[in-house]
């Protein structure tokens, strides 16, 4: 995944960069070095970390519908809107395999543990998959990027990580979310898994979902949708004696994080139709 430290000021220059030249359907790694300063390693990292939440094409080094939104109303991501987001992607999806392990397994299951015993969790669990000269220094450079980007930098507004006298890391839950995104949340992990249709117990335990990368009981969660129930974004419906969420048909999840960035309120997207619209 990535081996330096989140930079975030530093993510804000290349995407800049790649908005303003957002027509661009591929751009050369050399041409952001030569517009940001940064060395090819540099660009090379940080493009890394953007694709890592889902806002750069790693590929090609181009925004997503996602980072679109982000380059035009929050580029530095300093808003916890924006952070909420970007820590859900970077923790749900499983190629970022630190991030994602540290959210869903290690924090499930351990007490707090000092960032020498998070080495230990990942040497112990990685051993039958790799060789120890390939897990090596990429795994204290991973462990130390995940701590020091939810203490030091701006996922730390989210206090999701936070450390003892006696260093040790632990979490607490997260109880502020802001709805239009968790509504995104939702949406996003139902549409990468083809349902409309999910049982909230179910989703309150599996990995990757909104509930367990935020540390939400299954109690928290339920309060949480039938919220959002209210709202009218999605249903909360009893069948059968099990609680479950239902989306509504014509809402996508980009459409509840644009919504959002454009302070209204979200709307059917008509078939065919970017959501994006006017940002192109």
């Amino acid at each position: 995944m990535q081996s330096a430290l989140l930079e975030f000021d530093q993510l804000a220059r290349i995407l800049n960069y790649l908005w303003e030249n957002r027509a661009e359907k591929r751009i050369k790694r050399v041409l952001i070095q030569e517009d940001t300063g940064f060395a090819e390693r540099q660009v090379e990292t940080l493009v890394s970390m953007g694709a890592a939440m889902g806002i750069i094409k790693p590929g090609n080094q181009t925004l997503t519908e996602t980072g679109f939104l982000l380059a035009e109303y929050d580029i530095f991501i300093e808003n916890r809107a924006s952070l909420e987001w970007c820590h859900y992607i970077g923790s749900s999806t499983y190629k970022n395999l630190f991030w994602y392990e540290v959210f869903n397994d290690l924090l499930q299951d351990s007490n707090a543990l000092q960032q020498n015993e998070w080495n230990d969790y990942f040497r112990a669990k990685l051993s039958e998959q790799y060789t120890k000269r390939t897990i090596g220094k990429a795994l204290y450079e991973e462990v130390r990027f995940i701590i020091d980007a939810y203490t030091e930098q701006n996922f730390k507004k989210l206090e999701l990580l936070n450390i003892t006298t006696d260093k040790r890391i632990f979490r607490r839950r997260y109880l502020q979310f802001t709805p239009l995104i968790l509504t995104a949340m939702i949406y996003d992990f139902c549409e990468k898994r083809k349902t409309n249709l999910y049982q909230i117990e179910e989703l309150a335990m599996t990995p990757g979902s909104p509930a367990v990368v935020f540390g939400v009981d299954s109690v928290t969660f339920r309060q949480e949708i039938e919220k959002l129930h209210d709202l009218g974004w999605l249903r909360y419906e009893t069948t059968h004696g099990l609680d479950q969420i239902r989306l509504k048909p014509g809402y996508t999840s980009l459409e509840f994080l644009k919504s959002f960035y454009e302070d209204r309120d979200p709307k059917v997207t008509e078939p065919g139709k970017s959501v994006l619209g006017e940002l192109f």
